[in-house]
């Protein structure tokens, strides 16, 4: 018999509603939040159709990883490629981003 994982273990999506640019997601595992916000094209300047900002704080001095993909899901790779160099420089705490990615297409976000 498995044993079900902890609810803390498991990163999910608490929270979805539509922010000013896009969709906003707020995500949590354990006591590790992360919110992201989908947004569409604006301006024929904008370097993809899609853009995707992370962060793990609403501070007005928070780190706030955003980037630029032809999909929603590329934007996603892109933000995790570059959040991963933060968290390893240490600014940002890890996220498994494959979870977030599942958890997005869950909700039909990508």
């Amino acid at each position: 018999m498995r044993v079900a994982a902890n609810k803390e273990e498991v990163l999910r999506i608490t929270d979805q509603f539509r922010g000013k640019n896009g969709m906003v997601y707020d995500l949590k595992i354990g006591p590790s939040r992360l919110t992201l916000c989908i947004s569409p094209r604006m301006t024929s300047q904008d370097a993809g159709d899609w853009h995707i900002e992370a962060a793990v704080s609403k501070a007005p001095d928070g780190v706030v990883v955003g980037a630029w993909g032809p999909t929603k899901a590329g934007a996603l790779a892109a933000v995790g490629k570059a959040w991963a160099v933060e968290a390893t420089a240490g600014t940002l705490p890890a996220f498994d981003w494959d979870a977030v990615r599942k958890a997005l297409d869950g909700v039909r976000a990508l």
